[in-house]
C-alpha cells in the first residue's frame, strides 16, 4: 500500500508538471505571436518628388501669411510623448488610433487646449502589414452600412475630433467608390477630410471635394527616415511650398527625433514670418 501510495504521489506530481510545462509552452507561443502583431508606426509609399513638389494643399491660396499645418498621426500609445508635443507652442494638430490605452486621454489635453483633434482612420494598406485586431480596418470587403457602423464607434470613441485623416490605406484610397462611401459618412457628421496621401493613386482628396466635404491633402512626410536631420531637412521642404504656395501641410508621428526637430524648427518657423495653423485652417 505503502507502494502504490507513493507511486500515485509522484504520477500526481509527474501529471502537475507536465500540466505547467504545458501551459508555460502555450503562454509564450502567444506571446511569440503577439510580437508579430505588435503596432508599428505607419511608414509611407514614397510620392514621385515631382509630383510631391506640386500638391497645393489648398486650391488658389493667395495671401501674403504663409501658412503651415503640421499634423502629428498614431498617438494614443504614449502619453507622455503626446504631452511633449503639446507643450511645443505652435498649433500642432494631434491624430489620434481608436482604442488605445490613451487615446480618449490625449484627445482630452489636446481638445482643452485648443489644438485640432483628428481620428486617424485605419484603412487597408497593400501588402501583408500585421496591426493589432483591436485597430480594425477600414477594407473592400465591407459595405457602406459596415463602414458607418465602424466609423461612427471610431468617432464616438475620441472627443473633441473635428476632421479625420486616413491610417495607411494605400490600398483602400484608391478605390474612389469606397472613399466615396467614407466621404458621404464624413458629410453626414459635418466631420472634414485630410488625405495623408500614401500612395500616388489616392482618390481621397478629389472624391472629398466633389462630395461635398471639406478637404486638405498633406505636402510632406517628416519623419519616413527617423533622423532628427533629416526631419529638419524635411521642415525646410514644408517652409519652402509655404513660401511658394501659401500653405502647406506636413504629416510626421510621435518619434522623439521628431519632436526634438519640431521644438528647434518652430521658432525657425515663427522668425522666418511663417504662420502655424490648426489643419482645419487650411481645408476647403
Amino acid at each position: 500500500m505503502k507502494k502504490s501510495g507513493f507511486y500515485k504521489l509522484w504520477a500526481i506530481i509527474f501529471t502537475i508538471i507536465i500540466i505547467l510545462l504545458v501551459s508555460l509552452g502555450i503562454v509564450l507561443y502567444k506571446q511569440k505571436g503577439n510580437k508579430n502583431r505588435e503596432f508599428r508606426y505607419e511608414v509611407y509609399d514614397r510620392i514621385p518628388l515631382e509630383l510631391e513638389n506640386s500638391i497645393v494643399s489648398r486650391d488658389n491660396l493667395k495671401s501674403d501669411v504663409k501658412k503651415v499645418a503640421i499634423i502629428i498621426d498614431d498617438l494614443g500609445w504614449n502619453k507622455e510623448i503626446a504631452k511633449a508635443f503639446l507643450d511645443i507652442d505652435a498649433s500642432i494638430s494631434f491624430s489620434i488610433l481608436p482604442n488605445l490605452k490613451f487615446s480618449k486621454a490625449i484627445a482630452d489635453e489636446a481638445g482643452f487646449k485648443g489644438r485640432d483633434v483628428l481620428l486617424h482612420l485605419p484603412m487597408e494598406p497593400h501588402g501583408d502589414i500585421a496591426e493589432p485586431p483591436f485597430l480594425k480596418q477600414l477594407t473592400d470587403k465591407m459595405d457602406k452600412d459596415d463602414m458607418n457602423i465602424l466609423i461612427t464607434d471610431y468617432i464616438s470613441s475620441i472627443p473633441h475630433i473635428v476632421g479625420v485623416n486616413n491610417h495607411m490605406g494605400s490600398k483602400f484610397t484608391e478605390n474612389g467608390q469606397y472613399t466615396k462611401y467614407v466621404m458621404e459618412i464624413l458629410k453626414n457628421k459635418n466631420l472634414f477630410f485630410i488625405d495623408s496621401f500614401t500612395t500616388p493613386k489616392s482618390m481621397g482628396y478629389q472624391t472629398a471635394k466633389k462630395s461635398g466635404v471639406k478637404t486638405a491633402r498633406r505636402n510632406v512626410f517628416l519623419d519616413n527616415i527617423e533622423d532628427e536631420e533629416y526631419i529638419k531637412g524635411q521642415i525646410e521642404k514644408l517652409i519652402n511650398l509655404s513660401q511658394k504656395n501659401g500653405s502647406a501641410i506636413g504629416i510626421g508621428h510621435p518619434h522623439h527625433q521628431t519632436l526634438a526637430a519640431l521644438q528647434k524648427m518652430v521658432p525657425l518657423m515663427k522668425e522666418k514670418g511663417i504662420e502655424i495653423v490648426p489643419v482645419s485652417e487650411l481645408v476647403n
